[in-house]
């Protein structure tokens, strides 16, 4: 029986709802959005584990064919749930993921055409590593155009037998010989003569010294193939593949097992594995092993790979050469490829771009070199280069970094420009984001719960009323201000012309204030690194999380339910952002703290360095450890273990003092309170 793939539908079609239902089912739930240009593209993309836990934040990112894109970040950042979402083993919460321009947050993970490695391989062992190899391709049906297979079996071999006799002597004898485990007799003279398994086994059992015999044999088998052909209502084209009306018939199959094997020695061949492949894991070695998985991967000829943690239980000189051999297939194959790594040495030196993510929150998003010159923010300075960036606290007083122990380093017109236009930039931004409606709801549910969750219970009478006022006042002119001006008139009413704390009516007011929009992405972002990534101690959660009030100590998060009214903020937003305003509103006007960074390498040996650097400093090499044709001097500054990389040109010596500078053009500055770039 033939059949015909599900042809995606156009998102931007109005339908009616059933109309719509149909269409759907129809396309096997397939939808494609032609504002969509990336090969594969995610869309405010968030997921959050029924316990509440959100461990991705609003992901977006577009990926071009054929790119090597590395996730990285610390253990619990979200890298490995984003691959698993895009993977389909992990439901999108919110969100849009398209794969080749069709949405797929339904389609399931067998039919979104991607391979996938996974840091402990799963290969099974009681196969051999053929066998593990050519698991996928016997383990489903594909999409193959019905073919005259008895026909084509006749016609190679007659062809075969007239032209290629010696070849296919050569091939009678090499079976007699063969010792592998994973092939018979007509495969292996398929495989050496590449024809069909069907046209070697009629090799296989004809007498080859009456080719006469076997023409008339195929002859006569052709005749009677074709009539049943004509019979059910099809034709045949010269590659032997049967139509109707013109147009060719499909049907899904299981691979034959000529295309399995030629998949097989393919792939073996670009991971070297060819001697290993009647093998079973038990006789392989870790980077052998890492092989045979990349090799399953690589036989499906997926559109899409994504790899978890690949080389992580390699030891260290494997993980070197094996990552060198992943990039080479990976330029060799062309396939687009997602990687998923806790180490940074992987991402820069095997990707073509980089997203950094810590928290649940992508930072920064770039070319390895982009990220390593140009980190956006100090997360992103310090966990990617190896060793990390030098921080060191300083202040910053009208264009002079002026460090703990007194050095000062003066700043260029420009950077005090860059400085200024950066905190007036910030400002902005901010009172933008308190005057949303959003924030002007935070605002009331701080003043409000301060009465709610109040433990003195007169304190709570003696300010209600003033709160109430403050209230209206914050919510003047929006939707909800008039709900809350029409429930505390209600209450006045009831209660004698006065306002009762009580928490029943209290909750009443509460809850049209928890009906947010949405809150940019950008906004949320901010605000979180303000918490995660500032310079002083966050006492309370660094989540974005809410929290129902208990009556026992200990405190249980879950994400904010937006129909409860019993909830109360653990991080109110407003607080975050009013905070973070008068910080910058302060280092326009004054001094202020500020982070200085300054790589291992552009730390120099005054007397050797000519370009643009500062004063030079004098400090004592603690411990010099010689690195191939670098040194690493470990040593103390301004109240910081400092580490600088220097040639081996100049010897240096262990507990001896050493001028240094930094190169001034080299120097990175960050924002103390939220530790973002200026």
């Amino acid at each position: 029986m033939a059949h015909t793939d599900n042809k995606p539908i156009d998102g931007s079609l109005e339908k009616p709802v059933k109309e719509a239902k149909k269409m759907l089912k129809n396309s096997g739930y397939k939808i494609t959005n032609s504002d969509v240009r990336a090969f594969v593209s995610l869309k405010d993309v968030n997921k959050i584990y029924p316990n509440g836990v959100q461990a991705v934040y609003d992901f977006n990112m577009d990926i071009s064919e054929n790119e090597f894109i590395v996730l990285v970040g610390p253990s619990g950042c979200g890298k490995s749930t984003t691959l698993r979402m895009i993977a389909g083993l992990e439901d999108i919460t919110s969100g849009y993921l398209y794969i080749d321009n069709v949405l797929s947050n339904y389609t399931s993970s067998k039919d979104r055409d991607i391979s996938m490695v996974f840091q402990n391989y799963a290969l099974y062992p009681q196969m051999t590593v053929f066998d593990n190899i050519a698991f996928p391709l016997r383990a489903r049906k594909y999409k193959r155009p019905m073919e005259a297979t008895a026909i084509k079996a006749w016609k190679q071999a007659v062809e075969v037998v007239e032209s290629r006799a010696e070849a296919l002597t050569q091939a009678l004898s090499g079976a007699k010989d063969k010792t592998l485990n994973y092939s018979t007799t007509a495969q292996y003279v398929a495989t050496r003569l590449k024809i069909s398994d069907g046209a070697a086994k009629i090799l296989c059992k004809a007498k080859l010294s009456a080719p006469e015999t076997i023409k008339n044999e195929a002859k006569a088998n052709i005749e009677k193939e074709f009539a049943k052909i004509k019979a059910s209502g099809y034709e045949m084209d010269e590659e032997y593949r049967l139509l109707k009306d013109g147009e060719i018939q499909y049907h899904y199959v299981k691979m034959s097992d000529e295309e399995i094997r030629t998949r097989v020695f393919e792939a073996a061949e670009i991971l070297d594995l060819g001697p290993y492949l009647d093998r079973r894991p038990k006789e392989l070695s870790g980077g052998q092993m890492q092989r045979v998985a990349l090799g399953r991967a690589i036989v499906r000829n997926a559109k899409l790979f994504l790899m978890d943690e690949p080389l992580s239980n390699l030891d260290a000189k494997l993980r070197v050469q094996m990552r060198s051999e992943i990039v080479r297939i990976h330029e060799q194959i062309g396939a687009t490829t997602i990687y998923v790594t806790h180490d940074q040495t992987e991402a820069m030196t095997m990707a073509t771009k980089i997203v950094v993510m810590s928290k649940g929150w992508v930072q920064q998003i770039g070319t390895p070199k982009e990220i390593y010159c140009n980190p956006k923010n100090i997360f992103v300075a310090t966990f990617i280069g190896s060793p990390a960036m030098n921080i060191f606290d300083a202040e910053y007083d009208n264009g002079k970094l002026i460090f703990k122990n007194g050095y000062q380093v003066a700043l260029s017109q420009e950077y005090i420009q860059r400085h200024n236009s950066y905190y007036e930039a910030k400002i902005q931004e901010l009172k933008r984001m308190l005057d949303t409606d959003d924030f002007r709801k935070m605002h009331a549910l701080k003043v409000l719960d301060k009465q709610l969750f109040a433990i003195d219970a007169q304190a709570k009478e003696a300010s209600l009323e003033k709160a109430l006022d403050e209230i209206v006042k914050i919510t003047a002119g929006m939707e909800c201000g008039e709900t809350i001006c029409g429930l505390i008139k209600a209450c006045k009413q009831e209660n004698n012309g006065q306002v009762k704390a009580d928490k029943k009516w209290l909750l009443k007011i509460r809850e049209p204030l928890l009906s947010f929009e949405k809150i940019p992405s950008a906004d949320i972002g901010m605000l979180h690194n303000a918490q995660v990534f500032s310079k002083e101690e966050v006492i309370i959660d660094d989540t974005l999380y809410y929290q129902k009030p208990k009556k026992s100590k200990k405190k249980v998060s879950t994400h904010v339910n937006l129909n409860s009214t019993d909830i109360q903020f653990v991080n109110n937003l407003y607080e975050v952002a009013v905070n973070l305003l008068g910080k910058c509103e302060n280092a326009l006007q004054d001094k202020h703290p500020i982070r200085v960074g300054i790589r291992p390498e552009d730390i120099v040996l005054n007397a050797e360095f000519e370009g643009n650097k500062t004063e030079k400093f004098a400090v004592n090499a603690n411990i010099v450890e010689l690195l191939g044709s670098e040194l690493l001097v470990h040593s103390e500054f301004a109240d910081t273990n400092m580490i600088a990389k220097i040639s081996t040109n100049v010897l240096i010596k262990p507990h001896t003092e050493v001028e240094l500078a930094m190169n001034k053009d080299a120097i990175l500055i960050f924002d103390e309170s939220c530790g973002d770039r200026i």
